[in-house]
């Protein structure tokens, strides 16, 4: 959900949304409304990126 990406980054909720916009936008991250919920989740294309993030740092 927005506000607890926003509370477990230490970013405003208007920062995680437009964060999360850009993610959704790129194709990374699906996101639905559950009643007044947001959730956020990784699409087929997100998790491998950050596993070849993760590689490279190493």
């Amino acid at each position: 959900m927005t506000t607890e990406l926003a509370r477990g980054t230490g970013m405003s909720p208007a920062t995680a949304g437009y964060h999360t916009t850009v993610l959704r936008d790129a194709g990374l991250v699906s996101t639905h409304r559950l009643g007044s919920a947001v959730l956020h989740t990784p699409t087929r294309w997100g998790p491998p990126l950050l596993e070849g993030r993760r590689r490279s740092a190493a």
